[in-house]
């Protein structure tokens, strides 16, 4: 089963995909209008058969006003692609990406990093529950 990881933002998407059972970040995307031909274009070139995507409720569990985004968001990629949209509760990873990247790199890293890594973590965190 091939799935792409969205990390859904207003200005960027990050997106990761899984080799086998690993995941691994592919590109970060403008969200712009022509945003749906370049989803097209990994999801043929990749073969996707699911997409996660990651809902970033508050930590009581509530909707956050960019989950609703993101839920509208999914409505169009549902009617574009026909393809299931599997939500993923993305709260920490943003964390334990820092952590990470603090424990394996200097403090001198790229912080533009940091979403990659999450994005990777959200993905690999799915894959490990299925």
């Amino acid at each position: 089963m091939n799935y792409l990881a969205i990390d859904y933002w207003t200005r960027k998407i990050w997106i990761a995909i899984n080799v086998e059972n690993i995941a691994v970040p592919v590109c970060i995307l403008t969200n712009k209008k022509w945003i749906l031909a370049e989803l097209a274009k990994i999801i043929t070139e990749r073969k996707i058969d699911k997409i996660v995507i990651w809902i970033a409720n508050h930590t009581d569990g509530t909707e956050s006003l960019h989950t609703k985004k993101i839920k509208s968001f999914t409505w169009v990629l549902r009617k574009e692609f026909w393809l299931e949209v599997i939500f993923h509760d993305e709260r920490f990873t943003s964390f334990e990406a820092k952590t990470s990247m603090s424990e394996t790199w200097e403090k001198d890293f790229d912080s533009t990093k940091l979403d990659d890594i999450a994005a990777c973590i959200i993905l690999q965190s799915f894959l490990d529950k299925k």
